[in-house]
């Protein structure tokens, strides 16, 4: 190799793992969530996420790499003169795969055992981007008790296949996340 192409060559790996590109520009954003109580005392989820992924992860998924999202969720009581005790913490993951030979994108939630099928990645994200009635077991909320509440989303890094982990955690393309989104609520 020559001066000239080990010059480029070691620019375009700069450029890579700066982020610079025009897949810079992603992230996820949760721009609304509420815990809704059911009759029966249970709670549910309701969520609107905003998903910009980079232009390496989009890449990699229609080659048919598996994209992992994990959701947290955690709940704290509110109170005057101690810190507020976590009273509730979840998570829960979320598979995104595309079948080349079928054309097809999936869903699939891992904990509910589910899977659903989207002719384009754009229907996909709209659709997980609106989570509606999720269900939720916070058992040890108290009646008449403030809380706050916060939600995340993240890809999972640790997910990827071993040869593409190395360089996702090199290239900030790869480090797709929201911040918490924070709320209080009553129960």
């Amino acid at each position: 190799m020559n001066q000239i192409g080990f010059r480029r060559w070691i620019t375009a790996l700069c450029l890579l793992v700066a982020g610079v590109g025009p897949g810079s520009a992603a992230g996820f954003t949760i721009q609304k969530a509420e815990l809704f109580q059911h009759e029966d005392f249970t709670y549910a989820l309701d969520a609107t996420v905003e998903y910009r992924f980079s232009d390496v992860a989009i890449d990699a998924l229609r080659n048919g790499v598996p994209l992992t999202l994990i959701y947290r969720l955690k709940i704290q009581r509110v109170r005057t003169f101690w810190w507020d005790p976590t009273v509730f913490e979840t998570s829960w993951h979320w598979v995104l795969r595309f079948h080349p030979l079928a054309r097809v994108y999936q869903w699939t939630a891992v904990e509910a055992g589910s899977t659903r099928n989207f002719a384009s990645l754009p229907t996909l994200l709209a659709t997980i981007g609106n989570i509606r009635n999720l269900p939720i077991t916070a058992d040890r909320l108290e009646a008449s008790a403030t809380y706050h509440a916060a939600l995340s989303v993240a890809l999972d890094i640790e997910s990827l296949p071993l040869p593409l982990r190395l360089l996702a955690y090199l290239s900030p393309q790869w480090h797709l996340s929201s911040p918490w989104f924070r709320w209080s609520f009553a129960s």
